[in-house]
């Protein structure tokens, strides 16, 4: 199909080479590099959480990421209104595109000049599941507050919404169920160029990983809580791998984790994204009983890697027992314990079976067209 290409100005805290947000970087750079449109990035210098500039990047100016991607990374001193208004006025943007619903430097404010420059139909905002009641529990009145007065002052009238799923859709309408019009396009994944070959697993063996911040949102706790719960015995251990920004709660997690003498727990740091293949390789199911996911980035990529996944049900990934991709459900720590233990008995004739109905799930969800097209009517 023929189209238009068109300009796209983008506004996010994060965007690559930073890994830290995790899935909100991950959605956009897929984005961009699936659709064949121009996009004018408009993001930070550091990464989330950290203080020191990228290395090696022209700042304040225009950098050519790709053949469709320029991208300016913006110094603090130079996230004004000022410079929002003299980038968004440099061109007649297509589409203005806003990568978070709360950023206060990365939406607020140039959603606030957009307005001001009348341009405010041209917008699409993605809440990237900000208003997720996993989420939303996490500051809960700071973010309480802000709603009420963004829904009392009509902050986000006449934009386009760009939920990534009915439930998002049904997040937006909750809470402004006045709003504009709200379009459904799926997060895009990445499709690995070489399938990935699994080691063997042997009976009474389980090795898991999961991968997401440590934080409380992502249910960190009660993976360690189901791991406890297991009753039969084996060689089991689980690797945790994500930033540790929540001191308070990692160190509640490391003491529970130190009275499940029969697990092998241990918390490895945070990982770059180009890593996460290889490890994958090491083991045997991705454990993220994760109490929400927009999307779930690690979720797709495991599936991808021909990796099974043990999830919550509080994700867009469904069904998967019976696609023999893995399994997700209720977040019940017994409940985790008696799928752990299926797992731990599995031979390896089942487990690679497990195996490639995990990539071909993933990889039928990376492949399909109807997610593509609709992120292109995101921006039509």
């Amino acid at each position: 199909m023929t189209r238009t290409k068109k300009n796209i100005l983008v506004f996010s805290d994060w965007f690559l080479p930073g890994f830290k947000a995790g899935g909100p970087i991950r959605s956009l750079a897929n984005l961009v590099n699936v659709l064949q449109h121009q996009f004018y990035i408009v993001t930070s210098n550091k990464d989330h959480h950290t203080s020191t500039p990228y290395p090696g990047i022209p700042y304040n100016t225009w950098v050519k990421f790709a053949d469709n991607v320029q991208v300016m990374y913006l110094e603090d001193a130079h996230i004004t209104q000022d410079v929002m208004r003299e980038v968004i006025g440099a061109q007649p943007f297509d589409k203005i595109y806003f990568n978070s619903l709360f950023s206060p430097r990365f939406t607020l404010m140039p959603l606030r000049v957009v307005k001001q420059m009348g341009l405010v139909s041209r917008c699409v905002l993605a809440p990237r599941g900000m208003l997720k009641p996993g989420a939303l529990s996490v500051k809960p009145l700071k973010k309480k507050i802000f709603l009420m007065m963004a829904k009392l002052t009509g902050l986000y009238r006449g934009i386009i919404w760009h939920a990534t799923s009915e439930d998002e859709r049904n997040s937006i309408l909750k809470h402004f169920p006045n709003t504009g019009e709200i379009r459904i396009a799926p997060n895009l994944s990445d499709v690995p160029k070489e399938k990935t070959l699994k080691p063997a697993k042997n009976s009474g063996e389980l090795k898991l990983v999961c991968i997401a911040r440590i934080s409380p949102e992502k249910g960190i706790l009660e993976a360690i809580q189901s791991l406890k719960a297991i009753k039969q015995k084996g060689e089991i251990s689980c690797d945790f791998y994500g930033i540790q920004q929540n001191q308070k709660y990692l160190e509640t997690c490391m003491a529970l984790a130190e009275s499940a003498s029969d697990v092998r727990i241990h918390f490895r740091g945070e990982i770059v994204p180009t890593d996460i293949p290889s490890k994958l390789k090491q083991y045997h199911f991705l454990f993220m009983p994760t109490l929400g996911e927009n999307f779930g980035h690690a979720i797709a990529e495991a599936l991808n890697h021909c990796t099974p996944v043990i999830i919550s049900d509080l994700t867009p990934w469904r069904g998967l027992e019976e696609k023999k991709a893995g399994w997700d459900l209720p977040l019940n720590p017994e409940t985790f314990a008696r799928t752990l233990e299926k797992c731990l008995s599995m031979g390896n004739a089942e487990y690679q079976l497990w195996c490639e109905g995990a990539y071909i799930h993933g990889r039928s969800v990376a492949l399909d067209m109807g997610g593509i097209e609709a992120s292109y009517q995101i921006f039509e």
